[in-house]
């Protein structure tokens, strides 16, 4: 019953991520220590640069989800070991670390009902990374791996609602 719902919450997930990729419009915006914010005339403002640590440490480190780990900072890179360093997001496998996006190169997503999606790409892998808006403590869930080198994860934070920072 376990793996039948596992499997109905991938389809799910496939679903919703072809629709964003479907129905949304394409931003690009450089993620930087000096600017970590995004503009839309439509609904506003939104502001991660108060979720993201400044001090070279991720705010949400080593995230577990099955046999892995991940660690994320919006806004401001940071380092663990090779090849992770100066990156957003990583995932630790055992011994092994593996680089998911970095803040520097990331795409805006906006859906017409105003979701909001980070999309990091490096080297072969993509990561999704959804904005949820929550006045609650900032969280962040890891989603999974929905097909191999492509991730999902969700940040809860009212940073992540339009004009909430």
């Amino acid at each position: 019953m376990m793996m039948v719902m596992m499997i109905i919450s991938l389809l799910l997930l496939s679903i919703h991520i072809n629709l964003i990729e479907n129905i949304s419009i394409e931003y690009k915006n450089n993620l930087t220590k000096k600017d970590c914010t995004y503009n839309d005339g439509r609904f506003g403002n939104i502001d991660l640069s108060r979720v993201g640590l400044k001090q070279g440490i991720p705010a949400f480190r080593h995230v577990p989800k099955d046999f892995y780990f991940y660690s994320y900072n919006p806004c401001y890179a940071f380092s663990e070991e090779t090849p992770c360093t100066d990156v957003a997001i990583f995932e630790k496998n055992g011994s092994a670390y593996y680089n998911l996006g970095m803040n520097s190169i990331v795409s805006w997503s906006i859906t017409i009902d105003g979701k909001v999606t980070l999309v990091y790409s490096v080297l072969n892998r993509q990561t999704i990374v959804n904005l949820e808006c929550r006045d609650e403590i900032d969280e962040l869930v890891i989603n999974g791996e929905y097909e191999p080198r492509h991730y999902n994860l969700t940040l809860f934070s009212k940073c992540a609602c339009w004009n909430g920072c």
